[in-house]
């Protein structure tokens, strides 16, 4: 170890006698560092972070989240139709698309990455339970820096507006659904209450049949259950009206934005590279002047 000390002083000081050919040498070096520093690509992925929060009402009135959130951001709402207007907008892969739209979309899929983290949704609220949340990021890598920003935060709004109306669609036809099954339950609980009132008139006169008597005790026992039946019905619509009233109004399911998808600019992008290619440089250059001093002809008298 102290002979190859020794000897890489001796190709040090050899490479500093050179001062030409060093200069030269460390010119060129620093001229190839700055060239990666401006011409390399770099690839930017901002990220559009959002916050799931449900609303702090009965869960049971109101749409069930997704509790695989990833997998029905990229399936549910990243679906053909939204990905190509997104691409149309921002031309991107205009040539690819002109020969094969589903290889463009499979390109523009191969960079969008959906990530979800603290996602409480998988189990369900119990009773009493605050609200459920998840967070939800979102980005596009491109190499502009640009259009990584604005694509990723279109994006982010797509999943904020298809969710948006996807579960007022839900809350209405959950409503109308219910008020059907209500008003079918209304009419069977009113027929119930006609049996029940001409049976009983029938005992009243006095020349109604056995089998009448036995008749009117089970109908006016199952009276009592159709209409329990009824309450809960109605209580469940009323419980289903008010979530899907919340959705409409945009206050039910909460969206919050933690990051819009800011991104680095390409000035502080180069100004990393350029502490890189420094670093490179400070590291690289007595290097250089041993390999000088090594490789270089011996100097003459």
């Amino acid at each position: 170890m102290g002979a190859a000390a020794r000897q890489a002083g001796r190709l040090l000081v050899a490479g500093l006698r050179r001062k030409a050919l060093t200069v030269s040498v460390a010119v060129l070096f620093a001229s190839v560092l700055a060239g990666a520093v401006i011409w390399t690509p770099y690839s930017y992925a901002p990220e559009y972070v959002l916050r799931i929060v449900e609303p702090e009402a009965d869960p049971q009135g109101m749409p069930r989240p997704r509790r695989q959130l990833a997998e029905y951001v990229r399936t549910a709402v990243f679906t053909s139709e939204p990905l190509l207007a997104i691409m149309t907008r921002h031309g991107l892969y205009a040539e690819l698309a002109k020969e094969s739209p589903r290889a463009a979309l499979a390109a523009f899929r191969a960079r969008i990455d959906v990530e979800v983290h603290q996602n409480d949704f998988v189990e369900e609220r119990a009773p009493g339970a605050p609200p459920r949340s998840a967070r939800v990021v979102i980005s596009y890598r491109n190499a502009d820096p640009g259009v990584a920003q604005e694509v990723t935060r279109e994006l982010g709004e797509l999943v904020v507006a298809h969710e948006r109306a996807a579960r007022t669609q839900q809350a209405t036809r959950s409503v109308e659904q219910e008020r059907i099954r209500v008003a079918e339950a209304r009419d069977a609980l009113a027929a119930r209450r006609a049996d029940v009132a001409a049976l009983a008139a029938d005992l009243k006169r006095g020349d109604a049949p056995p089998g009448r008597r036995i008749a009117y005790i089970g109908k006016l026992g199952s009276l009592a259950v159709l209409e329990a039946k009824q309450e809960e019905r109605e209580r469940r619509e009323a419980s289903l009206s008010l979530g899907a009233a919340l959705e409409a109004r945009g206050v039910g399911m909460r969206f919050d934005v933690i990051d819009d998808a800011s991104t680095p600019t390409d000035t502080g992008a180069r100004r990393a590279r350029a502490l890189l290619a420094g670093t490179a440089f400070a590291l690289g250059l007595p290097l250089l002047i041993v390999a000088v001093g090594a490789f270089a002809r011996p100097r003459t008298s």
